[in-house]
């Protein structure tokens, strides 16, 4: 199997991008679930929103894990040296756009009446702090942080790929971090140290998606025939397929009650296990005719995960006024959103000063292309 071209993966990195831009603009304006709107109404956002997460943040997390195993498994690298390049890999960018969303978010709260608590935050050393450590200076930030501070298990994670089974650590991880967060957020009142200890949790736990993805690698490295690879695609799919019912489950309290409740039980991991799920099936569907083209395209995902939030901004500012209905503003601004963070990312990447911020070009100071190339998830 492990001969097979990783058009898949291509495939699985350009999914987690336009779902997650579908998960974020199935949101009204000010990031909820169209509480206002009837009830009628909120059915294709909170659909949209179920089908998107198919491919979620976390599972943008495995994708970028999976592909770090192929390039970090055979390194002889010593860790520091390693770790140092992965930090100005990821780091180097996560600078750029927390300083740049800093400021940009000045412009949707001018027109929404916040902008004074925006400029409170701008002054402030504490907010500057977490923006840096936390990348809460939007929602969407978190994704660089995480990654790295997850690659500081990478000599963990590499156990799994001799011995694959490792990969189902993610369950008692995932139910680590229930049990965690359900105790932090009745026990600890402060929340700016609630936000730190949550931090460390989820990036603790999230360690298993790290087993997870290495030992897929392991998987894809052993030579396995098309006819189990098909029959393990049909379990991949069936388990994606459960996954998704109790999405819907889900999308239906959302629907009803008018805001993103909390997930609780089956619905807790139905959700976080279902990328597991989702980038098996990817890699079991190997053995169909994925089109070579995508390995163009798929380079441009990070770009694309880094610039869409700020495009949202501009699009939402720019239908305040407006009356769609609420099925109709979503696949708007979804159409828009994807086609302009695509297209924004590609002209990025031809600008040689500016190309490494979408994760496409050198980065400052540096000579070498391949050695300072941003992982393009």
């Amino acid at each position: 199997m492990n001969t097979t071209r990783m058009n898949w993966l291509d495939g699985a990195r350009l999914a987690a991008a336009f779902c997650i831009i579908g998960i974020h603009t199935s949101s009204d304006a000010l990031g909820g679930p169209f509480r206002d709107a009837p009830g009628f109404d909120r059915v294709f956002p909170v659909l949209m929103r179920s089908v998107s997460e198919l491919a979620s943040t976390e599972f943008f997390i495995l994708v970028s894990l999976f592909l770090l195993s192929m390039k970090l498994s055979n390194s002889s690298t010593p860790f520091i040296p390693t770790m140092t390049l992965q930090a100005r890999r990821l780091l180097v960018p996560f600078a750029f756009w927390t300083v740049f969303y800093a400021v940009f978010r000045l412009y949707k709260a001018h027109h929404l009446g916040y902008e004074h608590a925006i400029l409170e935050q701008l002054s402030s050393l504490q907010h500057w702090v977490g923006y840096f450590a936390l990348g809460n200076v939007n929602f969407h930030m978190h994704f660089l942080p995480t990654i790295f501070l997850l690659l500081l298990f990478h000599r963990l994670y590499k156990l799994a790929i001799p011995y694959p089974l490792l990969g189902l650590i993610v369950v008692p991880m995932l139910y680590l971090n229930y049990q965690f967060s359900e105790w932090i957020w009745a026990t600890i009142k402060d929340p700016l140290i609630r936000d730190y200890v949550v931090r460390f949790i989820k990036v603790l736990s999230y360690t298993g998606y790290g087993f997870f993805a290495y030992s897929l690698y392991g998987f894809w490295q052993r030579e396995i025939d098309e006819g189990r690879i098909r029959n393990l695609f049909g379990l991949s799919v069936f388990l994606v397929t459960i996954g998704l019912i109790i999405k819907l489950i889900y999308a239906h309290k959302v629907g009803v009650s008018g805001e993103y409740v909390v997930r609780r039980g089956v619905i807790y991991y139905g959700h976080y296990l279902l990328p597991c799920a989702v980038l098996s099936a990817f890699m079991c569907s190997c053995y169909l005719r994925w089109p070579d083209r995508l390995s163009q395209w798929s380079r441009f995902s990070f770009g694309m995960y880094l610039i869409h939030p700020a495009i949202m901004d501009v699009i939402d500012v720019a239908f305040l006024q407006s009356t769609l209905q609420a099925d109709w503003y979503v696949l708007m601004k979804y159409s828009a959103t994807a086609f302009l963070s695509l297209s924004l990312t590609i002209a990025i990447s031809k600008v040689s000063l500016i190309a490494w911020t979408v994760g496409l070009g050198p980065l400052p100071g540096t000579q070498s292309k391949e050695a300072t190339r941003v992982l393009a998830q």
